[in-house]
Formats: C-alpha cells, structure tokens, sequence
C-alpha cells in the first residue's frame, strides 16, 4: 500500500495558496502547519509515481480534506536540487490533524486501489519534517506553483530570522509578486524536522520567470537589508515542479 506520509507508521494565507479558504476556520492564534514527506527515488521511477498521485493520490488526499483534517495537500518534484526528488506535502491546523489526515488519506487510497502503488519499490529514502508556516504574501493564486524556488537554511537564531521577514523582506517580496514576476512566496521554519530550519520559497509559472524576479527582489534590496547570513550558516537551493493539488473540490 502506497504510504506518503509514513510517519509514526505540511497569519495571512498560508504557504499554498490552496490552503487559504480552508484556514480561515483555523485557530487564528495559532499559525497552520505544513508536513512535508520527501523520498529518494529511482530517476526513471518519478514518472510512474506522479502518475499514480494523478490516479489514485490525489482523491485519497481530498477525503483528508472532506474528512476536516487537511487544508490542502500535493506534490512537488526535483528539477533542479538534491536527491530528495519526491515531495509529499499536506497543510493542517497543527500535527495531531495532519497525522490524522495522513491515516484517513491512507485507507482511502487502499480503499480505491487495493495495494496500488508502493513507494518503497521505487525509492530508497525517506524522511518527513513538520514546519510551522510564517506569514507569505498575498496573491491571486488559487493553487501552488506550478513553479518553486527553494532556499533553505541551517539558522542559530530562527526567532531573529523570522522577524526580519516580516518587518523587511515579505514586502519586498510582495512588490515582486504585485508585478506579477512571481505567484507567491513564503517562509516556513523547523518545528519538528532535520537541520534545514528555515525555509523561503518563491513560485511562479517557470523557472525563468522565478530567475526573473529573484533579479528585482535582491535589487530591491537596501543598505539596511538584514543579513541572514549573521545568524545561518549553511545553505542550498532547489527548483521544483508541482503535480496536482488536492484541494476537496
């Protein structure tokens, strides 16, 4: 049985702007949460494993969604980063509803598929991370992507960090997204996950058209930007393409 999310066996709009009708029910005191699954799979495997989200994956995610627990859910894939070429990723008001989700996302992809697809025929990895969301800018766009940067840190200070985000850089960010360079961005920071703790993503239609606004972002940038690199130390970057997401449409 295919298990994306295997653990224990993802303000203003949240990070997916899929999520955002949904987590207007949500505590407001308490920012929503995102679990992301990310798996190593065989490169010639990824097409069969998208087709089976496409199948199978996606409907089993809404019934998490009918079912209250999630807010959204999808996937994104390598195009440009590390080995970690598979990412699950579901948004919930905080972990017990995502883990919740998770096991009523599960029985309904059985319940439609049987044993379906099993990713551990495919990859060879896994790990998964729970992240609390800060606040992302405000955008038009009814679902992720369909294309991501990703920027992620290895930070000291997460609480100087995120500061800086919101009193500087999301409106910087948000002049970028207003000139329609990009369709959203964000940041999400370690709540329960590896040593990438922070986490800024950027999406837009390609990859050049992110590049593009990545360009008027850094230039936009004044004498008194802050300096991430006071409190991180070691970065990396991606670039990803989104499959479908669940939304419970």
């Amino acid at each position: 049985m295919l298990r994306r999310f295997v653990m224990f066996a993802v303000a203003a709009a949240v990070i997916w702007p899929g999520a955002v009708v949904a987590q207007e029910d949500m505590a407001e005191e308490t920012p929503p949460m995102l679990m992301i699954s990310s798996w190593k799979c065989d490169f010639g495997d990824v097409g069969a494993i998208g087709a089976d989200w496409e199948a199978g994956g996606v409907a089993a995610a809404n019934a998490a969604i009918a079912a209250g627990h999630w807010a959204s859910a999808g996937v994104f894939y390598h195009d440009w980063a590390d080995e970690w070429n598979v990412n699950f990723w579901a948004v919930g008001e905080n972990e017990a509803h995502l883990i919740e989700g998770q096991e009523v996302s599960n029985a309904a992809y059985e319940d439609a598929n049987g044993e379906g697809l099993d990713l551990w025929d495919h990859c060879s990895e896994h790990t998964d991370g729970f992240y609390q969301l800060a606040e992302s800018t405000e955008t038009d766009a009814e679902v992720p992507g369909p294309a991501m940067a990703m920027s992620s840190w290895k930070c000291t200070d997460v609480g100087q960090v995120w500061e800086d985000w919101d009193s500087y850089t999301l409106g910087k960010a948000q002049a970028v997204v207003d000139a329609g360079q990009w369709s959203d961005a964000g940041m999400f920071v370690h709540a329960w996950a590896g040593a990438w703790n922070v986490n800024f993503y950027y999406m837009g239609e390609d990859i050049p058209a992110i590049l593009e606004g990545w360009d008027a972002f850094t230039g936009s940038m004044g004498d008194d930007a802050p300096d991430i690199t006071e409190v991180c130390s070691e970065h990396k970057d991606g670039f990803y393409q989104f499959g479908t997401t669940a939304t419970g449409d």
